[in-house]
Formats: structure tokens, C-alpha cells, sequence
């Protein structure tokens, strides 16, 4: 009778690839035949990316990974919660790991929220050690080609020292570069000092997301023609606006575009009183801009939407507008135009996908015509149920539904050939209804998949 052959006994080079051509579950499966090829499971090759996660019921595996492969994967996120001190812990000790890794070419910070919460009495420790890590992961990391801190305002503090360190070791490999902030107070905060010179060094830059504070016309000069950057996305988070801030000219955008025709801008106005009223003197109309959100910011510019329908026609997008209630009503907006602002938008935008607008009053005419004007080519139309009003032809001021008519669901529904429905109450966040509720709540995840690896 012929022996059974002993799988163990294959050379390691034989076990990797076996386990190359199966999938993850399958290798798992695999590699709990024997102690050998449960070894061979951790091969580099198979763990070139992974999102670590401090949770209580990821904590063992996070643990285990970080100890079996920290030191050679190459792209790693890390997501923790920043308002808790053992996940806050549990991030440094990854980082600890991660300083003498030389393979890492992309690293991401997603924590909860834009700050992180430090032991009391060890704050200055963790900081320090956080950003000691930091600095060793960049220096090590000569191959460094994503780089993203996740709206950390206490590591963002620091960013001028970050970017030296990124110019002096990744500025021919850098491709992703992210160190926008998030200012829950727009009205007071300080503006780090950094200079667009700092920009210059990084020669293979495609995708960017800064501050307003930081946008100028030099810095756009980087990008211009003539230069190496072939940017490809840039976004921008506006809060404040300094009345001596620089005024970036539509010269400064024409060359931008010349140099790097694939680039799409993203502008995003968080708690921004003053980014809505000096919207139309942020805009030029050779910014491509392809899709804008605005995040409680307690009004709406009606005549930058118009502005939005004459010049971005050809690149617009996605719309995304949230706000809380007044007292538990929609805000009314006033627009000067016979059409509405929103159906004006829908209409001349011929690339519009997306349309959210939540805490302002809609009337139903308006929501009818934006589906019918865009159809199936609009992939996403939130709209909530509580803001939705109807004008009577003997009415002069809209009144708000309580509900929606089956007929009316039916008619969206069908010309946008895809199954609509308002959303309910319960599907909002509670910014919308609260304005004591965290509103970093509401918005924190969408800019962050703003800073994931393209």
C-alpha cells in the first residue's frame, strides 16, 4: 500500500505558493493542517495590507497581527477610538511596532473623532510618543506613498515638522499627502504656519487634502505647468476665513488645470459660517470642482448654487448639505431665481450623481423636477421626510407634509428608475434634531473616505 504523502515536508517556497491561489478564507482552512504551513501563512506576501482595529472584540487579533507581521506590511490603517484611553494605548503600542518597519509604503490614522483623549495625567507622555513614532515610521520609511493622519488637531499641531520629515525622506516617492483638519469652533482656532515651499519637494504628489488656511496662489504654483506634480484630486476643508487671507485668482486655476487635466476638487465647508458668505470669493471658475458638502453651517448661499450651475456644468458631481432643524423645522432658503436654486443645479450639471440635502425645506414640485431632470443617472437622492413641503395654489407659504402620498414615491421612483423613498427621522443623525449632539458624528466618516488610499 503506497505511503501517504507528508504535506509538511514540502519546502516553504512550494507551501506559499500553493496558498498564493486560494483565497483568504481557504488559506486559513489550509494552514491549519500542520504547524509548518500554518508558518507559511504568515508570509509577507499575504499580508500586504491590513486595518488594524483596537475594538474589544478586535483586540486579540490586532494583538496577534501586530506581533506576526507589524514589521514588514507594507500598507497599514489603523482605527481606533480616540475618546477611549486603552484603544488610545492600543494605537501606540502599533505604532511602537511599526517604527522599524522599512517596508511600509502607506500608513492612515482613522481615529473616532478630530481629537484624541489622553490618559489625564500622561497627556504630554502620549503625545510625545505618538509623535515620536511618527517620526520614526517617516524616517524608516523610505518608500512611504500614502500618508494620512485623520483630523488628529493634536498631531495636525505639528504638521510643519511632519512635512520637513516627509520632504527629507518620501519627497520622490510621496503620492498621497492628507493633513486637512477638522475646526468644530470656526471662529477661534490657531493656523499653523506652513509655507508652500514646503510643498514643492514632493515630485510624485497626485492626491492632497489641506486646510483653506493654507490654499494660495503659490502653493497652486506647484502644481502648475511646467512641474513634475500631475495632481489628481484636492480637497479642501474651509472654516474660517481670515479677512487678509490671500485671494487665489482664476489664473492661478487655469494653470493648475493646463498642468494637471485629471484634477477633481473636492470643497468642503465644516461649521462654517464664513465659508458660506465668502463662497463666491473662494470660487473661480476654473476650479474643476467636482463635488461640495457643507456641514452645519447654520445657512445657505443660494447664489453660489447658482454660481455652481453657470461654471461647474461639465464637472460637478456631488452635492452633500446638512444642517440641524430651527426649533424642529427645515430651514427655508430664498432664492432670487423664478426656478429653484436646486433644480437650476440639476438641470445645467449634466454629471451630477449625488444630492443630499438634509435640514432644509424642499418642496415636493422641486424634488419631482430634480428626478426627472437627472433620471437614473442619479445614484443618490437623500432627501428627509420632515423637511419635504407643498405649496397649495391658494397658499403663499408652503406647508410641511407629514407624510408623502404613495403616488408621489411612485413618481420619483419611477424617473429615476431605481426604488426612492424621503428618509425617515431615524435615519438622520441626531445633529440634525439635537444641537447638543456631536455633529462631528454626522460628517467624520464621509471626510475621511476622503483620505483612503486610491
Amino acid at each position: 500500500m503506497a505511503a501517504r504523502p507528508n504535506w509538511s515536508s514540502l519546502p516553504s517556497v512550494l507551501i506559499v505558493d500553493i496558498l498564493s491561489y486560494l483565497s483568504h478564507k481557504d488559506r486559513l482552512n489550509a494552514s491549519s493542517s500542520c504547524k509548518r504551513w500554518r508558518n507559511c501563512l504568515f508570509h509577507p506576501l499575504f499580508w500586504q495590507k491590513i486595518n488594524f482595529r483596537t475594538s474589544y472584540s478586535d483586540r486579540q487579533r490586532t494583538k496577534f497581527l501586530t506581533d506576526r507581521c507589524g514589521r514588514f506590511v507594507r500598507q497599514v490603517v489603523i482605527n481606533f477610538d480616540s475618546h477611549n484611553h486603552k484603544e488610545v494605548r492600543e494605537c501606540s503600542q502599533i505604532l511602537d511596532v511599526l517604527c522599524g518597519n522599512k517596508n511600509l509604503t502607506s500608513f492612515s490614522l482613522l481615529p473616532s473623532s478630530c481629537h484624541i483623549e489622553w490618559p489625564d495625567t500622561q497627556s504630554t507622555y502620549f503625545i510625545d510618543r505618538f509623535l515620536d513614532c511618527i517620526e520614526s515610521i517617516i524616517k524608516n520609511s523610505k518608500k512611504l506613498k500614502h500618508f494620512s493622519l485623520g483630523f488628529a488637531e493634536e498631531l495636525l499641531e505639528h504638521s510643519s515638522i511632519i512635512l520637513d520629515l516627509l520632504g527629507r525622506n518620501c519627497s520622490r516617492m510621496l503620492e498621497s499627502l492628507h493633513i486637512a483638519s477638522i475646526k468644530e469652533d470656526s471662529e477661534n482656532y490657531g493656523i499653523i504656519d506652513l509655507s508652500a515651499s514646503q510643498f514643492l519637494t514632493f515630485t510624485a504628489l497626485r492626491h492632497l487634502s489641506v486646510d483653506y488656511d493654507h490654499m494660495s496662489n503659490e502653493l497652486l504654483s506647484a502644481f502648475s505647468s511646467g512641474c513634475k506634480n500631475r495632481l489628481e484630486t484636492l480637497v479642501v476643508n474651509v472654516h474660517g476665513i481670515d479677512s487678509e487671507h490671500e485671494k487665489v485668482t482664476n489664473y492661478s486655476w487655469i494653470a493648475v488645470r493646463k498642468n494637471c487635466p485629471k484634477l477633481e476638487v473636492t470643497v468642503n465647508l465644516i461649521h462654517s459660517y464664513d465659508g458660506v458668505q465668502g463662497l463666491l470669493d473662494i470660487l473661480q471658475p476654473a476650479l474643476p470642482l467636482t463635488c461640495f458638502r457643507q456641514m452645519f453651517c447654520t445657512d445657505l448661499n443660494p447664489s453660489a448654487i447658482n454660481y455652481f450651475s453657470s461654471h461647474y456644468k461639465d464637472t460637478l458631481r456631488s452635492i452633500y448639505i446638512i444642517d440641524g432643524l430651527n426649533d424642529g423645522f427645515p430651514i427655508p432658503y430664498f432664492s432670487h431665481m423664478e426656478e429653484d436654486t436646486f433644480v437650476m443645479l440639476a438641470w445645467r450639471c449634466t454629471k451630477l450623481e449625488e444630492f443630499t440635502l438634509l435640514g432644509y425645506e424642499i418642496l415636493d414640485d422641486d424634488i419631482m423636477a430634480i428626478a426627472r431632470l437627472r433620471g437614473e443617472q442619479l445614484k443618490k437622492f437623500d432627501i428627509p421626510l420632515s423637511c419635504i413641503a407643498t405649496l397649495d395654489e391658494d397658499e403663499e407659504t408652503p406647508a410641511r407634509y407629514a407624510y408623502v402620498d404613495d403616488d408621489f414615491v411612485v413618481s420619483v421612483s419611477n424617473s429615476l428608475k431605481w426604488p426612492w423613498y424621503p428618509k425617515e427621522d431615524s435615519e438622520l443623525p441626531l445633529a440634525v434634531f439635537d444641537a447638543q449632539a456631536d455633529a462631528e458624528l454626522a460628517y467624520i466618516e464621509i471626510l475621511l473616505s476622503d483620505q483612503q488610499q486610491k
